[in-house]
């Protein structure tokens, strides 16, 4: 991989989080409240259907992602005719100093319930999720797109910070309803992860300074990031960089941990019920499986070159002056590569929810989440209304307000004929329809069986 190369992967990245999701926490504000769905026990580990013995949930996938202020994924690409390109210029002028891209991820592959004599329930799952938060400042972008030219006398500090991975997720929990009003449950996760790339908040500076006078470059690197199962070297011999990513695996491997979940839900008569639960709870993983640690640092300078930025891109610098510079730059960009453990905590969510049966057909409710993780915290409050016009079919709007936006308008459809359970959530449906245009998408769909 050339400098070049290496550029390309450095500042892309943010981006390609956001474009490549077309897309805050995974809140599912919709779900919660969803007191006829089995699925509901992800957010509700108190819950059972009503009056049901036996549930099987059927696949089922939830996303919740979204980028700091208001970039979209048609301010980054555009349709040149058959092609796709890449066109930063919009989406700079609207980036702040500092922008995150977050994106959570969960696919439930089965879940099982049963109602058990004495008032007592049990249910078990398998889910596969993935956490994903990069931090990057705007000259990231500018020095990308721009090249160096335009900021002489400046330092442009280009470095990003990110934690990000997935896991499987294996679930057992436990509920009983004590008396006529109250239950309790709880629930263990058993995490076996797949892939993790966390960088070090401790060296995450990357910066390159233009100097007016001679227009040396100087770059200044003390810049590590910790990776398992994702990224296996970073080789500086020769031109350039030759970067070896693993192949990714989607089985249990030995990078494990534990996370839980404790859930209460107390009926008031036969009309207002509340529910509380928290989420993850100590949850972590310890990557001990293909764990390596990659530190590069160093100050180099160089006289009469200058960073291409969109030349880069599009082919047109002089390659032979460039490759000059590659074999020098070489030396200061490379990464040392050592053995090492590291751990990832799971975010923590909260949850508080009330609802209000109206009548027979109408439920009024509301909801309070907050989700802690190492880079970010997040609140969401909703308030909705659910109008069951038919046994079968059930629909609902939300209007809730996150850390992303004061107006979201949620929609939901449940469709309920005789033991299936089909429904399709969102906390912002305009964003569901229109993620190209939006800067921030969230939905859930999935299906069950109950008996």
């Amino acid at each position: 991989m050339t400098l070049s190369r290496l550029f390309h992967y450095i500042l892309l990245a943010p981006a390609f989080c956001c474009v490549a999701t077309a897309l805050n926490a995974q809140q599912e504000l919709q779900l919660h409240p969803q007191h006829g769905l089995f699925h509901s026990i992800s957010t509700h580990p108190a819950f059972f259907p009503k009056d049901k013995k036996i549930a099987i949930g059927l696949p089922s996938f939830g996303l919740d992602a979204a980028h700091s202020g208001d970039i979209t994924y048609n301010d980054i690409l555009s349709k040149q005719g058959d092609r796709t390109i890449l066109n930063l210029g919009n989406a700079i002028a609207k980036l702040e100093p500092e922008n995150e891209v977050h994106y959570d991820q969960r696919f439930e592959t089965v879940s099982l319930g049963l109602r058990l004599p004495r008032n007592w329930f049990v249910q078990a799952g398998h889910a596969v999720r993935l956490t994903a938060t990069v931090n990057y400042p705007r000259s990231l972008a500018e020095l990308f797109w721009n090249g160096n030219a335009p900021y002489i006398g400046q330092y442009q500090q280009v470095g990003f910070s990110t934690t990000t991975f997935d896991w499987n997720e294996l679930s057992l929990g436990i509920g009983k309803q004590l008396g006529k009003h109250l239950t309790l449950a709880a629930r263990a996760k058993y995490l076996s992860g797949i892939s993790s790339l966390k960088t070090d908040d401790d060296h995450k500076q990357l910066s390159v300074f233009t100097s007016p006078d001679i227009y040396q470059i100087t770059v200044i690197t003390d810049y590590a990031f910790h990776s398992s199962r994702t990224i296996s070297a970073i080789d500086t011999a020769g031109l350039g960089f030759d970067l070896v990513r693993n192949q990714f695996k989607s089985g249990f491997s030995d990078n494990t941990g534990w996370a839980f979940d404790l859930g209460a839900r107390l009926e008031l008569g036969e009309r207002l019920t509340l529910s509380a639960s928290v989420l993850d709870l100590g949850g972590s993983i310890k990557w001990k499986e293909n764990t390596n640690y990659f530190q590069s640092k160093g100050t180099f300078n160089y006289e009469g070159i200058e960073i291409p930025g969109t030349d880069i891109i599009n082919g047109t610098t002089d390659s032979l002056d460039f490759a000059a510079a590659l074999d020098s730059l070489n030396d200061v960009l490379q990464f040392y590569k050592s053995a090492t453990t590291f751990t990832s905590d799971l975010p923590t969510r909260f949850y508080l929810g009330g609802s209000f049966k109206l009548t027979e057909r109408w439920t009024l409710g509301a909801v309070v989440h907050h989700q802690k993780s190492e880079r970010r915290s997040a609140t969401s409050v909703g308030v909705n209304a659910q109008w069951e016009p038919f046994r079968w079919l059930s629909v609902g709007a939300m209007y809730s307000v996150n850390d992303q936006s004061a107006a979201n308008l949620g929609l939901s459809l449940v469709l309920k004929p005789g033991p299936v359970q089909v429904y399709l959530l969102s906390d912002n449906a305009l964003n569901a329809v229109t993620p190209y245009g939006s800067s921030a998408v969230n939905f859930r769909v999935g299906g069950a069986v109950v008996f």
